[in-house]
């Protein structure tokens, strides 16, 4: 697949990953709230459910707290949405609406976070519509909020939110002055590594849009560097798949090559047959170019068997066509 045509895909799946903090919550809860979020990056994500329920149930929880587990509950679902193909995901919105139900008696921190947790629903590139207004009026009330708190973390989140929108409008210069600002407010509130492979993937996206392919490739690299360095095995595996299709279309298909078996790994241990779909045609598409023709019938094949089990229509149809051409 084209990295032009999947642009709108591998930029979402990464928003809910980026985390700000915005709860003044328990020492307990904190603690349990950072063990959600690891294991949603690392892709266990029916751990991190079962988790952030069993807290949810916990008679103690204050209202900060109770509010923080439901948008985790909904990054969670999110996730689960975009390995499965299942996007948007209904069961997301309803916990962000709860915690939106909550936030009217809650302090300014939690109503931030709501906002930025609505913007993030309503950007999603695979949703019918684009909601993207909608998504814009939550970002910027969400900055709002956040100045008035001086959470920095917070802000840097919601601009770089602002930026992803603009990116898909493919206003690309708009998009890069707001990533380049979010970068800006994160470090002067303190570097984030993974917010450091966001600024870094999106920027790439902004100059492959630009068809500056070659500078984008150092920046897709420092991207998977960040994530890996941050324990996001999730979002590793969609930066390598992205890294790679980058290097195919470059024609530098040794360097793409062991990117793309790395991303067979991660996207079977985490058990994305959306990964998967995506792995296997590079790699069909890479076997294709180098002769190798019954390895890459085995891909393409591969291809069609997974993405069939997910409804994603127009991967079959790739792999098909690709298939008739060896």
């Amino acid at each position: 697949m084209n990295l032009r045509s999947i642009v709108c895909l591998t930029t979402a799946f990464l928003l809910t990953a980026a985390v700000s903090t915005t709860f003044a919550a328990t020492e307990s809860t904190a603690t349990s709230t950072a063990t959600i979020k690891t294991l949603r990056l690392r892709g266990d994500l029916d751990e991190a459910r079962k988790l952030a329920e069993e807290q949810l149930d916990r008679s103690q929880a204050s209202l900060s707290e109770q509010i923080a587990l439901q948008i985790e509950l909904a990054r969670i679902l999110d996730r689960i949405g975009l390995h499965q193909n299942t996007r948007p995901v209904a069961a997301a919105l309803q916990h962000i609406e709860t915690a939106a139900l909550l936030g009217v008696d809650a302090g300014p921190e939690s109503r931030a976070a709501v906002e930025l947790a609505l913007a993030d629903y309503y950007y999603r590139a695979e949703m019918q519509g684009r909601a993207f207004p909608t998504a814009e009026t939550h970002a910027r009330r969400a900055i709002e909020m956040f100045q008035s708190t001086r959470d920095g973390h917070g802000e840097a989140d919601a601009v770089h939110r602002l930026g992803l929108i603009e990116m898909q409008r493919s206003n690309l210069a708009a998009a890069r002055r707001l990533f380049d600002r979010s970068k800006e407010l994160d470090v002067a509130a303190g570097e984030r590594v993974f917010f450091t492979g966001e600024y870094e993937r999106h920027v790439g996206f902004v100059l492959y849009m630009s068809d500056d392919v070659a500078a984008s490739v150092p920046y897709f690299e420092r991207s998977l560097i960040a994530r890996r360095a941050a324990g996001a095995i999730d979002a590793s595996l969609f930066a390598a798949i992205t890294r790679a299709a980058v290097l195919l279309e470059l024609e530098r298909r040794d360097d793409a090559r062991p990117l793309l078996m790395q991303a067979v790994e991660l996207a079977q241990q985490i058990n994305s047959p959306v990964g998967q779909a995506r792995t296997e045609i590079a790699l069909g598409r890479l076997y294709a170019a180098n002769g190798e023709i019954e390895a890459a019938r085995q891909a393409f094949e591969a291809t069609i068997g997974i993405a069939e089990s997910v409804h994603l229509d127009a991967t079959v149809r790739q792999a098909r066509a690709a298939l008739d051409a060896l």
